[in-house]
């Protein structure tokens, strides 16, 4: 079921702090700046969890946001955010890029790095999405935070269609085959996010290459409970300091990696079918050796328990 929240009931010199406190609890604390706020502030945002992925509808007058490090740090949520704006238009600026958004516009930030996204009165559809669930080296999405997806043709423009539809139409995506919506939407992003990094400059190289055969070497092993980096540098006749380099190189760390790749897996396993087993064996079957660890983990990078998560 969806969830609506809006500022309408409050008093209308607080509805702005209101909808700062609404935003917050949506996508991490913030500072919220709009123009004459005494004068009323009417925001509204209806929220639906479709798999892994959190959408927000957002409607809004003109207001600035911005999340500096304070704010990042203690937030601690490592979450990227896709927004299509649907009306009105704006500016994002992140990791030193700045972009301007208009109708139409797909754009790409991190919620672990401090932002600001100044908006006129608007409409957007945004996504919430775990970093664990994209299956792209963290360091080349971070080429692209700060930047709006090609939405013109391509994937990009498959993108913006489905995102569109689903404003249009959000309680389609309801029911118990929601999660299989959620999923799309991860898979359809990606390969705008694909896009777009085919259309920067080259900047790989040996150990890009490397990365992406070890990465699908690690994907066959995910069920081994020994897959250490000694295991997997053996495997690719690499030191363990080479492969620590390799991963380093691309944003991440070779625990990190294993770890996000099999919190997918179970969190797939979980999403396809409530029947599919026990949260337990599950998690055994992905190399996770203890459930207590495997339930912290997976309540980190999703926001909910296991159980929860498979409703």
């Amino acid at each position: 079921m969806p969830t609506f929240v809006s500022t309408a009931e409050q008093p209308a010199e607080d509805q702005a702090a209101f909808w700062r406190h609404l935003v917050s609890q949506a996508f991490g604390p913030l500072e919220l700046r709009a123009e004459e706020a005494r004068a009323g502030f009417a925001g509204r945002i209806v929220g639906r969890t479709l798999g892994p992925v959190q959408v927000s509808d957002v409607r809004a007058p003109a207001h600035v946001v911005s999340r500096a490090a304070r704010h990042v740090v203690r937030d601690g949520r490592e979450h990227y955010k896709l927004s299509l704006v649907l009306r009105g238009s704006g500016v994002v600026e992140q990791a030193g890029r700045y972009a301007v958004v208009t109708a139409g516009d797909l754009v790409l930030y991190d919620l672990a790095r401090p932002i600001r996204f100044a908006l006129e009165d608007h409409r957007l559809l945004a996504l919430t999405i775990p970093r664990s669930v994209i299956p792209l080296p963290p360091a080349h999405v971070s080429d692209l935070v700060g930047t709006v997806l090609g939405s013109r043709q391509g994937p990009g423009r498959l993108a913006v269609s489905f995102l569109s539809a689903l404003a249009d139409d959000g309680d389609a995506a309801e029911g118990p085959h929601g999660a299989h919506v959620g999923e799309a939407l991860v898979n359809v992003v990606t390969g705008a996010m694909r896009e777009r990094l085919d259309g920067l400059p080259p900047v790989a190289g040996a150990h890009a290459e490397l990365f992406g055969r070890i990465g699908e070497w690690i994907e066959r092993n995910l069920h081994r409970p020994d897959l250490s980096p000694a295991v997997i540098a053996g495997a690719h006749h690499v030191s363990v300091r080479q492969l620590h380099r390799i991963f380093q190189a691309a944003g991440t760390t070779v625990a990190a990696h294993v770890r996000a790749r099999r919190l997918d897996r179970c969190r797939r396993e979980l999403s396809a079918d409530p029947r599919t087993g026990r949260v337990g064996v599950i998690a055994a079957r992905w190399g996770f050796a203890d459930a207590t660890s495997f339930s912290r983990a997976f309540r980190r990078a999703y926001g909910m328990a296991p159980r929860d998560y498979r409703g």
